[in-house]
């Protein structure tokens, strides 16, 4: 205190008082009367202070009367942060206190715990009876919209909490205490903690608990739950080592692993808890793309630890896709061992049964990803990135789960896509973990072929390797004898987007191989329809971010600016070439295997935005016009 004014008034035996004072950096003040006599009366006007910036205040008048060693309190209501505390009764040898809390914010112990982030309002009562040197406390208290900072980064909703029972002889005794909330939370429980001779515990707790209150974690995890379990407990032992049996059951729940697009449905769940081992007797669930998983194990839960786990996953009849590249079905066997709190390891065998690779065909050139950059986002948002943010290798590997897991696939891996059809077999072994897992190993030929326009070659040797990155590589070799040429086709780069070469012998021009590949001929004896038709040969091998050298040659061979290549509404075949006669003047000639579908087009550009254009087609059609265009 320091500032202290202290003002006194005496008029027999009552003296009146009025102190002044600055308590803790706030402004503190009291005003009452004492009177002296047979007892001590305390009386009490006024009194606030601001105390770690929470505000208390006399809400009126009171008094305190001491005789005989016994201190009679009257009804006192102290204003404390927007609530209030009423207290009143006898303090002595023996004492008989009560107290009513009514809306009294939780946020008040945050001035003493910085970073608690407690929320929410207190109601209660509390009495204190019995000897001074031995009291008994009984206590009814509940706590609405009760949340902390912690719970709520984990997107926990707000709880009602609520606690009923006695303390005395070093006991606390709880005939009833309970916890629900908006996301399912609902759990009572009862019996007894004890705060001396070594803290022994028997306590009961039954209800439902919702996976929602583990969606923060998880998220960060990749991994989305929703259900709820049934729960059943016992906790026993001391507080220093409890022991915590029981059951917990759950049925219908799902679990997402967003990275690798995995779902299971309907999932069953029991385990058995008792010295200090959660035992999983039953694990069943659906996968939402066909099969089913199941396991069984056991989880040492004794305080410290580490939480040793010792967990097998039966996997049967799974189907499983990336939407993107490979489509499997599979089964096998995994496991979970070590400990949880430190680096537990996965391993395990897993068989693929038909498994298809699909070389994307065709996608819009102009597609790229975007580098999208989140700043100050809120925790929802961060929670929800997190969950769709695929895993990829080559991350920091200094964290997550060990992963030694073999994948076998003797035969039916089969790479498919731009006239490409191959069958491989082999096995691969993941390694590295789950924050930087990798693949290593590589699957080799056992049959494939290769059509071009209706040509078909056979592949003599090939392989998909993986090293390290979870997109395999290929490295495939196909020959065919063309006239008096060899030819081989390679397919060469990562199964996303392959580069198809060609070579010869003797050696020629890309261009000239693939001519004397499909037709057997020379470049410069193919007629235009042909060479249309080798453009989308050399287009569909080509596909997005493919080699585009040979639709250059073909350009730069028949002396135009322009070519494109299209499929029409029947099935054929167009093509479209275009040329700049100078800076004003562009024509363009297209050409379909259909007859009539011909024409002719001569743009020319009068500057100032007028523009003459007409067209001419091969069925004797024609038309032009001027036109103005501008760019806004």
């Amino acid at each position: 205190m320091r500032d202290t004014d202290l003002v006194l008034e005496s008029t027999g035996n009552r003296t009146g008082f009025t102190v002044t004072s600055r308590f803790n950096g706030g402004p503190a003040s009291i005003r009452g009367a004492l009177t002296t006599g047979q007892a001590l009366e305390v009386a009490l006007d006024a009194a606030s202070l601001t105390f770690q910036n929470i505000p208390i205040a006399l809400r009126r008048s009171t008094q305190v009367n001491i005789e005989n060693g016994t201190t009679r309190i009257a009804e006192t209501t102290l204003e404390i942060g927007g609530g209030s505390v009423v207290v009143s009764g006898t303090a002595g040898d023996q004492l008989n206190i009560s107290a009513r809390i009514n809306s009294v914010p939780a946020s008040i112990i945050n001035q003493f715990a910085r970073g608690l982030g407690a929320q929410g309002t207190v109601n209660g009562t509390v009495g204190v009876a019995g000897a001074a040197s031995d009291p008994s406390v009984s206590y009814d208290v509940n706590w609405t919209g009760a949340s902390l900072a912690q719970t709520q980064s984990l997107g926990v909703s707000a709880m009602s909490l609520t606690a009923r029972g006695r303390y005395a002889n070093g006991q606390v005794n709880f005939e009833s205490f309970g916890a629900q909330n908006g996301q399912g939370l609902s759990l009572s429980g009862s019996g007894t903690v004890g705060v001396a001779n070594g803290g022994g515990l028997g306590l009961t707790i039954t209800g439902q608990t919702p996976f929602a209150l583990l969606a923060g974690m998880l998220a960060e995890q990749g991994i989305a739950l929703t259900g709820s379990a049934d729960v059943n407990l016992r906790v026993g032992g001391t507080t220093g080592n409890p022991d915590i049996s029981g059951t917990v059951r759950s049925n219908g729940g799902r679990l997402v692993l967003a990275a690798s697009g995995l779902a299971i449905n309907n999932i069953a769940l029991n385990v058995d808890l008792g010295a200090n081992t959660a035992r999983i007797t039953a694990l069943a669930g659906q996968l939402s793309s066909g099969g089913s998983v199941s396991g069984s194990g056991t989880i040492g839960i004794a305080q410290g630890s580490g939480y040793p786990a010792d967990l097998r996953l039966l996997v049967e009849n799974a189907r499983y896709t990336d939407g993107r590249l490979v489509t499997t079905n599979l089964g096998g066997e995994i496991t979970l061992s070590g400990q949880l709190t430190a680096s537990p390891d996965i391993g395990g065998t897993i068989n693929l049964g038909r498994t298809v690779v699909t070389i994307p065909e065709r996608l819009p050139a102009s597609l790229t990803r975007l580098n999208v950059q989140h700043r100050n986002a809120p925790a929802d948002v961060r929670r929800q990135r997190q969950a769709l943010t695929p895993i990829t290798s080559g991350g920091n590997s200094g964290s997550g789960i060990g992963l030694n897991i073999t994948v076998n696939a003797p035969q039916q891996i089969f790479v498919r896509g731009r006239g490409l059809d191959a069958e491989l077999g082999g096995n691969i072994v993941l390694t590295g973990n789950t924050a930087a897992p990798e693949a290593q190993g590589q699957f080799e030929l056992r049959r494939g072929r290769l059509e071009i326009l209706g040509r078909r070659l056979t592949f003599t040797e090939g392989t998909m390797t993986f090293a390290g990155s979870y997109i395999p590589y290929l490295d495939m070799r196909a020959e065919s004898k063309a006239t008096d040429t060899t030819v081989t086709v390679l397919v060469t780069g990562p199964a996303d987007n392959p580069k198809f070469s060609f070579e010869s012998i003797p050696a020629l021009p890309e261009d000239e191989v693939l001519a004397r590949l499909i037709f057997g001929r020379e470049m410069s004896s193919l007629s235009p329809v042909q060479i249309a038709r080798l453009a989308a040969a050399a287009a569909e091998l080509a596909g997005v971010g493919g080699s585009s050298s040979l639709l250059s040659t073909l350009e730069d061979s028949i002396g135009v600016d322009d070519i494109d290549v299209e499929s029409t509404e029947d099935g054929g075949t167009s093509v479209r070439a275009g040329k700049y006669l100078n800076e004003r003047t562009y024509v363009t000639i297209e050409k379909g295997d259909a007859a009539g579908s011909g024409k002719a087009t001569i743009n020319l550009d009068l500057g100032r935005g007028l523009k003459v254009r007409g067209q001419a087609s091969d069925d004797g059609d024609a038309g032009g016009g001027i036109f103005y265009e501008r760019e806004y």
